[in-house]
Formats: structure tokens, sequence, C-alpha cells
């Protein structure tokens, strides 16, 4: 089965690739701030978003499966997506040291015979961080399009106390959860 990434994401291409899937990549047109700006929970602005980027490349496709996925970082009922530049990173950072927060992940997967979205959600606590340790941390430049402002597959790994929950959520796929959806659905995976 080949699936259409609907993300310029290279954390969900990755993880296809560890699940053995063939996929090809189409970057999908949105506008994300007609959501975010939506007082929607979380977990439905994720959804939402992977939605209209499935479907946002589903509409000129021919026929295969097209998978969409958006990743929010959630903290004191605030949404925090990928930082905008270092100093909103330094503000996400700051924001989560010391924090239980949240993960989701919203999937959304078209095709010409089934339409489903679904979500994971993953528990993170971070270390309590002094500046310091935050300006190390961002002079590797490992914030961007990262939600939250850190990537766990990397240094950002040594910020986490621990995780509850799809570790692969928090990198933008819940990889078994998809592979159990899809079968579900019919498709051979």
């Amino acid at each position: 089965m080949k699936l259409v990434l609907a993300s310029g994401s290279i954390f969900r291409a990755r993880l296809l690739e560890l699940a053995g899937f063939e996929y090809e990549v189409r970057m999908p047109h949105i506008d994300e701030t007609v959501v975010t700006g939506k007082r929607l929970p979380p977990v439905e602005v994720a959804r939402s978003l992977a939605a209209q980027k499935a479907i946002s490349v589903w509409d000129r496709n021919d026929g295969q499966i097209v998978l969409g996925a958006d990743t929010i970082v959630v903290v004191d009922d605030e949404i925090l997506g990928q930082p905008k530049d270092k100093e909103d990173a330094r503000r996400m950072l700051q924001k989560l040291s010391g924090s239980h927060h949240e993960v989701y992940t919203g999937v959304h997967i078209c095709s010409d015979y089934v339409e489903l979205s679904f979500s994971e959600r993953t528990f993170v606590d971070m270390y309590k961080l002094t500046d310091e340790e935050i300006e190390r941390y961002l002079r590797y430049n490992e914030y961007s399009n990262r939600p939250g402002g850190y990537d766990i597959s990397r240094r950002g790994s040594l910020l986490i106390e621990s995780i509850n929950g799809d570790y692969n959520n928090i990198l933008g796929l819940p990889l078994g959860l998809l592979i159990r959806q899809l079968r579900a659905c019919g498709f051979r995976v």
C-alpha cells in the first residue's frame, strides 16, 4: 500500500519509513490560523488541522490513500505549535519548564473509500529548567519545526523527566494506532 503524506515533516516521513510504508510527500496548503484562532478543545484543533492537510492534498489526488497529521503541545490550557523564532521557542520552554503537559496528534486518512479521523494523547513531564539550560538548548537550533520548541529525539530528550503514552506521538505520528486504524478499515499493512 502506498500512502501520500500530506506533510513536510521529516519526522513523520522517518516514522513511516520505520514502519515500512511506501509513501510520497505532497505539501498541503492550508491556513492554520483559521483553526487555531477558534476556541476549540486541543484535540479538535489537532484533528481539524490534520483533516485540512489531508483534504487539501486529496482534492488533487489520484485514488491513493492520503494521510494528514498535526501535532500540538498543550500546557495550562495554552496550545503551543511550532515556535516562530528563537524568542518564541524560549518563551515556550520557559512555560514548559517544570510542567506536566500533553502532546496531541490528530490524524486524518482519506481515500476514495474511507475518510477517518482519530487522535492520540501523550503526557510529558519536563524537568524544571534554569535559564542557562534553556539558552544552552536553544544554541543547538533544535526548536525549529517542533511543537513546544523541543525535539525529544535529540538533545531535547535531556529536558524530559518522563512520558506516559506513545513516544512516536511526540515525534508527530502515533504509529501503532495508525496501523491498527488502517487495518480496521480493511487496508493491508
